[in-house]
């Protein structure tokens, strides 16, 4: 059984009673954690903390018994048991596979639920196909949170603080959050703590005094100056980077995440929807919202399209290596940044 997006919210925080087992996927994987989490917790309900076994693809497929195994225990005190799986794509897929079907045949087969998180799933995916075939499977499709959904994120976690913020310092640390759920989480949370007890509303230059780290401004800096045509604001800040230890395979997914919100904002421009500067993942403000459009002149779909593959081949490349992938992602960036320059 399908269910995407906002369906896929409702059913992880009311799960159907026959549904035995959840795939939760999503290209933020933080936000397919943050769902699985939901689930686990609307499982358990008021009653004892669940037995959780966590596995992973390696445990598995290291020793494949393990996860019948896993699913086939009782708990000696008769406590509910959940085994929860964190997944890169298709390597168990068989495995999984044969206890959802296992799970179809036998009502109440497993003395455990399922919980699965991954990543992105194409429709090709054999573990996708295998959880949206079986009757007692549930597998949730999560995008990317809107504006508007996070900004409610923001203001519950603070109604829960006893606290309050002004709608200008809302937008702006909303448009300044992480792309990814569980880094925004974790800021939601830093926010929080902030305002506990503050007795007044939070402004704007609360905000400010919270924003992001210098490391968190250079690794932006750096992804902008590549893909505005700056190769040499872009290596000083490669350089900055460098010195401060920071992993060059983390430079480059930060860039795959600008490559796909550029993606997402040319159909979005395609299909003529209102405002969609507001609608990316983070927003660009009004303000910032022509030079984005001139970054968008120089970067086509199709050559975006091809920036991925690129950044795919890196990453590859970086692993087969071995030790510091900062050369492969330093040549790549250069050769983006010069043919930006050359876009003009």
């Amino acid at each position: 059984m399908l269910l995407q997006g906002k369906q896929a919210i409702a059913f992880a925080r009311k799960p159907d009673p026959k549904i035995w087992a959840v795939l939760a996927f999503s290209e933020d994987e933080g936000l397919a954690s943050d769902t699985g989490q939901s689930v686990l917790a609307a499982w358990v309900g008021k009653g004892p903390p669940a037995d959780v076994t966590l596995l992973d693809d390696e445990a598995i497929k290291k020793d494949p018994a393990l996860l019948f195994d896993a699913l086939e225990a009782v708990s000696l005190l008769g406590d509910m048991r959940i085994v929860r799986i964190r997944t890169s794509g298709d390597k168990i897929a068989g495995l999984l596979s044969d206890a959802f079907a296992e799970g179809d045949k036998v009502q109440d087969r497993f003395g455990a639920r399922l919980l699965i998180e991954a990543g992105s799933l194409q429709k090709k995916s054999k573990l996708r196909a295998a959880a949206e075939a079986a009757g007692t499977v549930a597998a949730l499709h999560l995008f990317a949170d809107e504006a508007v959904d996070i900004e409610g994120k923001v203001k519950q976690a603070l109604l829960e603080a006893g606290a309050t913020i002004d709608a200008d310092a809302l937008h702006a640390f909303v448009g300044d959050l992480p792309g990814h759920r569980l880094a925004a989480n974790s800021e939601i949370e830093k926010l929080s703590l902030y305002a506990r007890g503050l007795g007044r509303a939070l402004s704007m230059a609360d905000i400010r005094a919270l924003s992001a780290t210098e490391l968190e401004q250079t690794v932006t800096a750096a992804i902008d100056a590549t893909l505005d045509g700056r190769p040499g604001d872009a290596n000083h800040a490669f350089d900055r980077l460098a010195m401060a230890g920071t992993a060059g395979i983390g430079l480059l997914r930060s860039l795959q995440f600008e490559v796909r919100r550029m993606l997402d904002a040319h159909m979005r421009i395609a299909e003529g929807q209102p405002s969609p500067n507001m609608k990316l993942r983070p927003p660009v403000w009004q303000s910032a919202w022509p030079s984005y459009r001139a970054r968008l002149n120089k970067w086509p779909v199709r050559r975006l399209t091809r920036v991925l593959e690129r950044i795919y081949d890196a990453e590859e490349q970086a692993k087969r290596a071995g030790g510091s992938a900062d050369a492969v992602v330093r040549m790549l960036m250069n050769e983006l940044a010069r043919a930006a320059e050359a876009a003009r």
